[in-house]
């Protein structure tokens, strides 16, 4: 019986493709593997799932910096609402709660529709 030999994957490039946003399946295709044999190798080899865990976690730091300094920058004020609504629900949340005590006694609705025609 013949096997095949075992492919030697470098962790450091895995790692460089993950931190610049690479999929599982992109880095895959970049190392000339198979999906699968990624899967596999992450499950059996430490150093190629800290690899990937660890270029993932750097693409997010760099986007995470990306997204606030356009935030803070003034000049996209989509990232600064989003920034704001992230770090700050309590105070920029477009829902608003209300509590409502009724002391016991069922609360009653009414919705009165003032739009005439």
């Amino acid at each position: 019986m013949i096997t095949k030999p075992r492919i030697v994957i470098d962790a450091a490039r895995v790692r460089a493709l993950a931190a610049n946003g690479c999929s599982q399946a992109q880095i895959a295709q970049n190392l000339g593997i198979s999906d699968d044999t990624l899967q596999a190798r992450k499950k059996d080899t430490p150093a190629i799932a800290e690899a990937l865990e660890e270029g993932h976690a750097a693409a997010v730091v760099r986007v995470e910096n990306t997204l606030f300094q356009m935030a803070v920058s003034g000049k996209c004020i989509a990232a600064t609402i989003y920034w704001l609504k992230c770090r700050c629900p309590e105070k920029w949340n477009d829902r608003q709660q209300i509590d409502v005590t009724s002391r016991g006694a069922p609360v009653q609705i009414q919705i009165i529709d003032d739009l005439k025609d």
